[in-house]
């Protein structure tokens, strides 16, 4: 069966995208081309267009890397070990969806713990932020111990 190539996205440029997506935890840098891809190839629903898939997972990093990990619960071993999968039948500019897929695994991987953490950060700060909030509203003053 011929491989059905396709002009865009540009591989390096998805590739480079994504890393820095996750190297910033911004995803408003994600790009036309990342979009297209991940909503192509990887299990991503559109949200409507790119701002929608944008604001889906702006504060929500998790879930953007829990999803392209889990490939719809089962990985990517599966289709990546089947040279039947789609990913062997598309490619772009030459490049197999399969081999591109395999260079954005290990950087998902990478960032996961990171952004795992800072989202949990972010979670703590907003709560104890919503606790001041209220303490204050009910005439309460919040003391901060230390940790033993």
């Amino acid at each position: 069966m011929p491989v059905r190539n396709y002009d865009k996205p540009n591989p390096a440029r998805v590739v480079a995208n994504i890393r820095n997506v996750l190297a910033s935890g911004d995803m408003e840098l994600l790009e036309k081309g990342s979009y297209e891809f991940l909503i192509t190839h990887c299990s991503f629903i559109a949200h409507y267009n790119q701002q929608g898939f944008i604001a889906t997972y702006k504060e929500d990093l998790v879930s953007f890397v829990h999803q392209f990990l889990s490939q719809h619960g089962m990985g990517w071993e599966t289709w990546l070990n089947n040279p039947r999968s789609y990913l062997y039948d598309v490619s772009y500019r030459g490049k197999l969806v399969a081999d591109i897929v395999r260079e954005m695994l290990p950087i998902f991987q990478a960032y996961q713990p990171v952004i795992e953490a800072a989202q949990e950060d972010r979670a703590h700060r907003i709560a104890e932020g919503h606790l001041h909030v209220l303490a204050k509203e009910l005439g309460y003053d919040l003391v901060k111990q230390e940790r033993r």
